[in-house]
């Protein structure tokens, strides 16, 4: 990937997470359009990845089975793309494609089809402790809601202690440690511990108000309104 591919790549990221999704999008368009021509299959997979992401944002926001579809369509590819040329893809956009396929389906209720990508993504990632706890996040998130309860629970929050062996001041780390924080909170509401949900869903809220994560907050406060209303029903 030059190094235009790859600011064009950073700069639909940042306006992703700035929920801009119109120009994000455009963005990731244009960048596919650029790397498909240029045959780098590798940097396919993280614009792909980036675009299923968006869609997959939308569909949380709106429940609209077209964003759904969206999003599964640009993870598959990636998928696809790996699958076809693996040889051309390393270790990390391999996960990156697992991975993003795996958070479409789980986005769409299959976790059962999900877990497999996702435990793949784990095995095959060269990451440090915090993106492999991010995966491990995941796994066990799946585990749970497919019965497997305490070897869920474990999992989650073993992946949330990998997660914060990073910097606490990046902002992915961030992210991704309230990504894992809002998901215990909703398995801690479904096992009625309400106290530890909110516990968990107010530091959740604090931390991603701090760090100016957006989306995280928006998260964490449909969280604390269900508690209060004494609901469950949490989007995925």
């Amino acid at each position: 990937m030059d190094i235009q591919d790859e600011q064009k790549l950073a700069k639909a990221g940042d306006l992703r997470e700035a929920e801009n999704y119109g120009e994000s999008s455009k963005e990731y368009t244009e960048s596919l359009i650029s790397l498909i021509d240029k045959q780098d299959y590798q940097a396919l997979i993280h614009s792909l990845g980036g675009q299923s992401l968006i869609y997959k944002i939308l569909a949380r926001k709106t429940n609209d089975q077209i964003y759904k579809n969206l999003a599964l369509a640009f993870a598959k590819e990636a998928v696809n793309i790996l699958e076809q040329r693996q040889e051309q893809v390393d270790p990390h956009a391999q996960s990156i494609a697992l991975s993003s396929y795996a958070d479409a389906l789980l986005m769409d209720n299959k976790p059962a089809e999900a877990l497999p990508y996702f435990e793949k993504a784990l095995s095959v990632s060269p990451a440090e402790d915090p993106e492999k706890g991010r995966l491990k996040s995941h796994v066990g998130d799946v585990k749970y809601r497919l019965g497997d309860k305490q070897t869920g629970l474990g999992m989650l929050n073993e992946g949330l202690s990998m997660i914060r062996a990073g910097d606490m001041n990046a902002y992915h780390i961030r992210v991704w440690e309230t990504g894992a924080m809002n998901a215990l909170a909703k398995i801690y509401a479904a096992e009625k511990e309400s106290e530890k949900a909110k516990s968990l869903a107010h530091e959740s809220l604090n931390i991603a108000t701090e760090h100016n994560l957006s989306i995280r907050k928006r998260e964490a406060e449909e969280i604390l309104q269900k508690l209060s209303e004494n609901r469950t029903d949490f989007s995925i």
